[in-house]
């Protein structure tokens, strides 16, 4: 139960992002409070016994439990919240097409519903359905309850596309002050990307300032300046590296400071030995690494994962790089708002990648992708071969995985990959006789595949490329 007397529409937004069961604006009146809460224990009673089942890991068991919940009659307030329960267990095990169903269902009996509108965008979000996205994003920018966060949202899709100026000009319709932490984290990244590494490091002092007065938020703020530093460090000239690890050092001290928690601990310290990582000094990282609190990894952020894999894998353990890389990625889909997921994933790629670690990381999500094709579990394929795809590119095998998943779900695009150039780039790839053989196949049952290929060669016969 939320209760505030807050009522301006970023609060209200956040609120509803943690799907608390009964949300109370003051003032309220004590027939109010009296309704709110007994319909709220009455939807408690009703949904108990799927609760359990969630609670003991069946989520299948939950789901089958709450329709038939909704197959007894029920007073409208109370099925919509079993609805709504309903669409967020189908997106917790991936069956992203029922979910979408549950809330177009609702979107049609009333086009306001706030947590049908979100559940919808974010299911066309994790299907990858991009265009879909841009579409009901862009209705929800006329009204104030929803305009900052659909904003965040069309950053984070132009983000990925590593369409930066697009990306910069949706976040600056967001007051400084407004932006949330994830938010913030994907401004700096845009400025980075962009070479304006300056206004990243204002970006973030003035996220502190604003939040001195709440210690917590403070730190957290302070610790992504230390990050960015330590990301400066990482991208200069070994020699021209203290002024950035000085400062990461002192604000990482700052954001630890007369903290007795293990976790904020644990991150002060992962950090310091990655700056040990960057000045070359190995022994320092792993006598650090040594600590009892630096080997409990089960309630770590996403952050600390992935810098306490950069360290290892500076230090040439692989196998806890890999290991922790995977806490990584599964801690960083369950952010509930894109900007936390993108920036987060964004980091983690970059993390493989400059770690030496991209090949074996994209032929384990290559091999998942498999598994869940043979499963027919086709969109969870997809996000396995679109992560593969990340890491390498130019490696037919993966794209031909992509594509032939792309098909058989009957989608033009996949979150930044177009079906279209995926053909090109097979197409033009120099492929092995096994490849050619399937691409060969895959041509023969999928006829716009011949289609694609046709339509770009009447183009480049349009459009001669005339020597200079």
């Amino acid at each position: 139960i939320f209760l505030t007397a807050d009522r301006m529409p970023q609060t209200i937004g956040q609120i509803i992002d943690i799907h608390p069961d009964l949300l109370l604006l003051k003032p309220y009146t004590i027939n109010s409070l009296q309704r709110g809460l007994n319909h709220y224990l009455e939807y408690r009673e009703q949904a108990s016994k799927a609760l359990m089942y969630l609670d003991d890991g069946y989520c299948d068991r939950a789901i089958s439990q709450v329709q038939q919940q909704l197959q007894a009659p029920l007073s409208a307030r109370l099925r919509s919240d079993l609805e709504k329960l309903q669409a967020r267990l189908l997106l917790q095990v991936h069956q992203y097409a029922e979910a979408l169903d549950i809330y177009q269902r609702v979107l049609q009996q009333s086009d306001k519903v706030l947590w049908a509108q979100w559940g919808k965008l974010k299911c066309q979000f994790l299907m990858g359905n991009w265009p879909n996205c841009q579409e009901s994003l862009d209705a929800m920018l006329d009204t104030l309850l929803t305009r900052d966060k659909a904003f965040e949202w069309l950053a984070c899709l132009s983000f990925e596309q590593a369409a930066y100026e697009k990306t910069e000009y949706y976040l600056d319709h967001i007051q400084d002050s407004e932006l949330s932490l994830p938010a913030t984290r994907l401004k700096t990244m845009t400025y980075q990307k962009q070479n304006r590494v300056l206004e990243s490091i204002d970006l973030l002092q003035k996220k502190r300032e604003y939040n001195r007065s709440t210690k917590e938020r403070f730190d957290e703020f302070t610790f992504e300046l230390a990050e960015f530093y330590l990301s400066i460090a990482q991208n200069s000239p070994m020699n021209n590296r203290k002024e950035s690890l000085t400062q990461a050092r002192k604000l990482a001290g700052v954001a630890a400071r007369s903290q007795g928690d293990s976790l904020v601990r644990q991150r002060h310290d992962y950090l310091l030995a990655y700056s040990y990582v960057l000045e070359d000094q190995g022994d320092k990282a792993r006598s650090l690494t040594q600590r009892e609190h630096m080997q409990v990894f089960n309630r770590s952020s996403a952050n600390t994962l992935i810098t306490a894999a950069r360290v290892y894998g500076a230090l040439g353990n692989e196998t806890q790089a890999l290991y922790l890389l995977d806490m990584a990625k599964v801690k960083s889909e369950l952010g509930e708002m894109p900007a936390e997921q993108q920036t987060l994933q964004s980091r983690l790629i970059n993390a493989e990648k400059e770690s030496g670690l991209a090949h074996s990381r994209a032929d384990i999500f290559n091999e998942q992708g498999q598994q869940l094709f043979v499963k027919e579990a086709y969109q969870q394929a997809l996000a396995a071969f679109y992560h593969a795809l990340q890491l390498r590119p130019s490696l037919p095998a993966i794209a031909l995985n992509m594509l032939q998943t792309l098909l058989v779900e009957q989608q033009s695009s996949y979150r930044s990959v177009l079906l279209n150039d995926l053909v090109q780039q097979i197409h033009h790839s120099e492929l092995s006789e096994t490849n050619q053989q399937r691409f060969a196949r895959l041509q023969k049952k999928y006829p716009q595949i011949n289609e694609v290929l046709m339509a770009a060669t009447h183009a480049n016969a349009a459009n001669p490329v005339t020597p200079p």
